[in-house]
């Protein structure tokens, strides 16, 4: 369960316990008041502190996320660049291995096959390592990321006394006053521009 699930979890069951004594108070009718009901079908009006947060847009404007992303770039040009040079290679044992078919043994053309088909299976458990550890040092780096954000969140939800922080891509309409997704980039952005990724395979 990812961080900010957890804290919508908990403000939801925040916004239960708030939730329970407002109704009932609204259902029971005040001292003096016996004579008084609320009508079938009465809409009950509650107010709920509650934010929305787009947090599609954190992962792609924030400075931190930013500069891991050109640092994954930069480290997954040289993967490329060695992966490359090893398909290259492969390309010139493969019409050198075409043209020593006439000329060798079955037995000798078999066995140099063996060892090119070989080839072709390392580079490619290669390709498959670089891509984990590119991964890996991703994950790393946004873990940062992701601790610093949900600090961030936590705060401004104390601050303001929010029951719920609700995903703006999960919600129909909003009005702009809830949203609170420039105060968090502001803030992340200041406390956190960069992250130093971790070297792949290290």
């Amino acid at each position: 369960m990812s961080p900010f699930y957890r804290i919508t979890l908990t403000a939801l069951l925040g916004l239960w316990a708030l939730t329970l004594p407002a109704l009932a108070q609204q259902a029971q009718p005040a001292k003096g008041e016996g004579e008084k009901k609320l009508q079938k079908g009465q809409i009950v009006e509650v107010q709920i502190p509650v934010a929305v947060l787009d947090v599609q847009r954190i992962l792609i404007d924030a400075l931190a996320v930013k500069n891991i992303r050109d640092q994954i770039t930069k480290f997954g040009t040289k993967f490329e660049q060695e992966i490359e040079k090893e398909r290259k290679e492969i390309r010139t044992a493969n019409q050198e291995l075409a043209r020593q078919r006439t000329i060798l043994s079955p037995e000798a053309f078999a066995e140099k096959r063996r060892k090119f088909e070989q080839r072709i299976v390392e580079v490619q458990r290669l390709v498959q390592r670089r891509q984990r550890e590119l991964d890996k040092s991703r994950n790393q780096a946004m873990i940062v990321v992701n601790k610093a954000y949900t600090g961030i969140v936590w705060k401004i939800a104390n601050e303001r006394n929010l029951a719920v922080i609700l995903r703006k891509n999960q919600t129909a309409y909003a009005v702009t006053s809830l949203d609170i997704t420039k105060e968090v980039l502001t803030r992340l952005d200041k406390k956190l521009p960069t992250v130093k990724v971790s070297k792949p395979g290290k």
